[in-house]
């Protein structure tokens, strides 16, 4: 049912259909917790907000996050990924993101975290930045070279296409210490998730050579890239992939989270 609901109801009422109901539920079980966003303002996808986050700062520990690093959070949103880093990080921490309000946000709720930092990403996108002045293929991150320790993307590269994605791998390469770590999430495609039935998302649509959409009127909604090409990418980076721990939306039986995660190191 929800996925016959998503090919017939355009996406932007399916957006405001969500924040009604996320308004109900504020009504009827308000959000607590510091730095958590109330469920109607929040807009970095589904699941809860601080399982997510947790969840996910668990994986980061898992391939190797210490205290002292210094980490680039590109994608941050409203800080899901950076509130269960504040009382373990004592390196630095910068989070990165196209939606300005985003940042506004995080900004005001982490003033007081010294080692903690957010910018504003003037990228243009479709579906989350339409006001963004610089292109995600040219865009050069405003970070020195060799700076962190280890750099990570959640549901970013899954809202990007071919040639923002190449731009941003080799960005992030630059951006890392020699032996640095980026952890990225993805949809990809080989001939298993191809083959799949795929409750969660379901790519219906060819848009390129090596990509498909979820959503054809709005290709940013959902992005999936075919296996091979997106090694291609890490090797033309400088990027070694380490292993890819393929996730539950086109392998039921996957003990890991709902997307496709590529571990890399700098070479």
């Amino acid at each position: 049912m929800k996925a016959l609901l998503k090919k017939v109801v355009p996406l932007p009422v399916r957006v405001e259909i969500k924040k009604l109901g996320h308004a109900w539920l504020d009504w009827r079980d308000p959000v607590a917790g510091k730095r958590v966003p109330s469920r109607r303002d929040t807009f970095i996808g589904g699941g809860d907000f601080v399982a997510v986050g947790e969840g996910f700062f668990k994986t980061l520990k898992r391939h190797g996050l210490r205290k002292e690093h210094s980490v680039l959070d590109i994608g941050c949103g409203q800080g899901r990924m950076a509130r269960p880093m504040v009382d373990f990080l004592t390196g630095n921490y910068l989070g990165m993101d196209i939606n300005a309000a985003g940042i506004a946000w995080c900004q005001a709720q982490y003033a007081e975290v010294s080692n903690f930092e957010f910018q504003h990403m003037d990228v243009y996108n479709s579906r989350y930045n339409k006001a963004g002045t610089q292109v995600a293929e040219d865009y050069i991150f405003p970070v020195e070279t060799d700076r962190f320790d280890m750099a990570f993307l959640t549901s970013v590269f899954t809202h990007m296409l071919a040639k923002e994605v190449e731009n941003y791998l080799c960005e992030i390469s630059r951006s890392l210490r020699q032996g640095g770590q980026v952890l990225a999430t993805w949809y990809l495609l080989d001939e298993t998730s191809q083959a799949a039935e795929r409750p969660h998302v379901d790519f219906a649509y060819e848009f390129d050579a090596v990509s498909r959409t979820s959503v054809k009127s709005t290709p940013e909604a959902a992005i999936a890239f075919d296996t091979d090409f997106v090694k291609s990418l890490y090797e033309k980076a400088g990027l070694e992939i380490v292993s890819i721990e393929f996730g539950h939306w086109a392998r039921p039986d996957s003990a890991y989270m709902l997307q496709d995660l590529i571990v890399a190191r700098k070479a």
